[in-house]
């Protein structure tokens, strides 16, 4: 076989692997993304029948400790806020 056929040969051998290659990368990744679609899509949907359905509460009834009742009045506590504007930090 002639040294330009062979070199004809394995180009189109690569290009026919390249090709083959995509392909299966091409299908993997829209199979992937069709997988992710339909994943959120069915997150929505049962994010949305929860929201519709009702919740429903069990609370088991407990007796209340006795409360000493307070002797005389609780203390005040006063607290002086400077009057600048509101950085949004506290202060105290």
């Amino acid at each position: 076989m002639n040294s330009i056929h062979r070199l004809g040969l394995t180009i189109a051998s690569v290009a026919t692997v390249g090709t083959v290659a995509g392909a299966l990368v091409v299908q993997g990744y829209v199979g992937a993304q069709q997988a992710a679609a339909q994943a959120n899509a069915q997150v929505v949907a049962d994010r949305a029948a929860a929201a519709m359905s009702p919740q429903i509460i069990y609370v088991s009834p407990v007796a209340l400790a006795a409360t000493a009742p307070l002797a005389g009045s609780p203390p005040v506590i006063d607290m002086i806020v400077p009057s600048g504007g509101d950085d949004g930090v506290s202060n105290y």
